[in-house]
């Protein structure tokens, strides 16, 4: 039985052989007997081996291998830092993307039309009346904090948000405020299929998940498009 430190490397060596095969367009058999050391003995009569029997067989490696491979602890230690990985990229986006965007509205005093209905009440503590009309308008800066990390799981993140403005003859002032930040379901959406793409792009992780998986995909896809083609 192959050892679970083999399976990935296992799938990716078997789906190359099929996607090589029909690359270079040779015969599935004749690369079985060289991989193989498969030969005929002298004077014996050629096996000839149905092309259908072949692709067969390869389609029932592929799963088998496919199936231990899913179930191999290399995949669940992978996944679960991938998606650890993907929360953490979550936190960064909801920071750098989000909050900026909300400090940008809470500055210039609109919000679009698709922004969480909730959000009109931390203007109203960042921005308070009182201090929008003693500052004879709205403020020159704001900034955002979470505090903590951002998860995906949550609608909405405590945060720290500060409000100044410049000096206009009755002095500069500040407003810092601890409140909560909601974000819409789109908005969320997107964010998470960033982090997603961008782990699948730069972790170590999707190294273990996704290569072997698109290999595995492509050689099947190969095998049953090549059985059929036997078949008729």
């Amino acid at each position: 039985m192959d050892d679970d430190d083999k399976i990935r490397r296992n799938l990716i060596v078997t789906s190359a052989v099929v996607i090589g095969v029909a690359w270079f367009d040779v015969s599935l058999p004749d690369v079985l007997e060289r991989l193989f050391s498969i030969k005929s003995a002298a004077g014996a009569q050629t096996v000839q081996v149905s092309d259908w029997k072949v692709w067969v067989a390869a389609l029932a490696m592929l799963a088998y291998m496919a199936w231990r491979y899913r179930w191999s602890d290399e995949v669940e230690k992978a996944s679960a830092l991938f998606q650890g990985s993907v929360i953490t990229r979550y936190g960064v986006l909801f920071q750098r993307v989000y909050l900026r965007e909300v400090a940008k509205w809470i500055r210039i005093g609109t919000y679009p039309k698709s922004a969480h209905p909730q959000m009109v009440v931390l203007y109203n503590q960042v921005v308070p009346q009182v201090l929008f009309e003693q500052m004879g308008g709205r403020p020159d800066f704001v900034s955002i904090k979470v505090r903590g990390a951002a998860t995906p799981s949550n609608g909405n993140e405590n945060v720290e948000a500060s409000a100044d403005w410049k000096d206009k003859g009755s002095g500069a002032r500040a407003n810092t405020v601890q409140g909560s930040v909601y974000i819409d379901v789109p908005r969320q959406r997107r964010l998470i299929w960033r982090a997603r793409a961008h782990t699948m792009v730069n972790s170590k992780e999707s190294m273990s998940l996704m290569w072997p998986v698109m290999f595995g995909v492509s050689a099947v896809a190969i095998a049953v498009y090549k059985l059929v083609a036997s078949l008729i």
